[in-house]
């Protein structure tokens, strides 16, 4: 009898430990969670959300890196395509040291309706997007405010070299399958000729005619601090780092020589 009551308290006094154990181990995630108001653990990176000037809220994928005084680059992905496309390279850039954002442009991924609900459409001049994103970048732990990269496909690279002419704490742009004028309502050449000497890598492929005019055109202009690549028919923005190996290298170094 005696050692049945021995053992049935010892059952007693483990399950109040484990007990004990799991709620503390909720209460520890629950109080980083709490840390980092907006953000949520998602697989290879923390899952972020902000809101545009103009009432968008935008969601993206963070990829912090450790440490302090750590460069940061924000994806801007192509159109018809979310932040998605950029996994494999923010996982890359965040390996190398830097703090990464990519972000579902507003129309895209979960970026689909405004602070107050009201549903939100694909625009091609996204702006507010990428200002509101860098503003959240800069705004993280351990970032360079003044250090900050732009890597952008498509619709997405015009829009990262509009934004980066104004904008000092954009010290490198990397762009993939830019164009003239996109759409007719992003022109691109002015927004270079203002970038002036801060670094810029342009990539096209060759079977994607307006790209590689707008990496000529660029020449032209940039004579300084200016890398350009045409690949032979390896795709258009993002659909170019399966197609082209030495793509993903090229990037990392690029942004490694010019922010850190």
């Amino acid at each position: 009898m005696m050692n049945r009551t021995v053992i049935l308290g010892l059952f007693v006094v483990f399950g109040i430990l484990l007990v004990s154990l799991v709620d503390s181990g909720a209460d520890a995630h629950n109080r980083s969670a709490i840390q980092v108001p907006g953000v949520t653990a998602t697989s290879g990176g923390e899952r972020v959300s902000f809101t545009t000037a103009d009432g968008v809220v935008i969601v993206g994928t963070l990829y912090l890196a450790e440490g302090t005084n750590n460069p940061a680059i924000v994806c801007l992905h192509q159109w018809r395509s979310d932040r998605s496309s950029y996994d494999a390279v923010a996982k890359t850039l965040w390996q190398e040291g830097f703090t990464v954002l990519t972000i579902d442009q507003r129309g895209y991924g979960e970026s689909i309706r405004t602070s107050d609900g009201k549903p939100v459409r694909p625009d091609r001049r996204i702006q507010e997007d990428v200002k509101a994103a860098v503003a959240f970048v800069r705004s993280q732990k351990g970032v360079m405010k003044n250090n900050i990269g732009l890597l952008g496909a498509s619709y997405g690279a015009s829009n990262a070299i509009i934004f980066a002419a104004d904008h000092p704490e954009i010290r490198a742009v990397a762009l993939l399958s830019p164009g003239l004028n996109y759409f007719n309502v992003l022109p691109t050449l002015d927004a270079v000729r203002r970038y002036g000497e801060r670094p810029l890598l342009a990539v096209a492929s060759s079977e994607d005619i307006r790209s590689v005019e707008a990496v000529q055109e660029y020449a032209k202009i940039k004579t300084e601090k200016y890398e350009s690549k045409i690949y032979e028919n390896a795709g258009h923005g993002t659909s170019m780092f399966p197609s082209a190996s030495d793509l993903l290298p090229r990037v990392v170094k690029f942004f490694t020589r010019n922010l850190k």
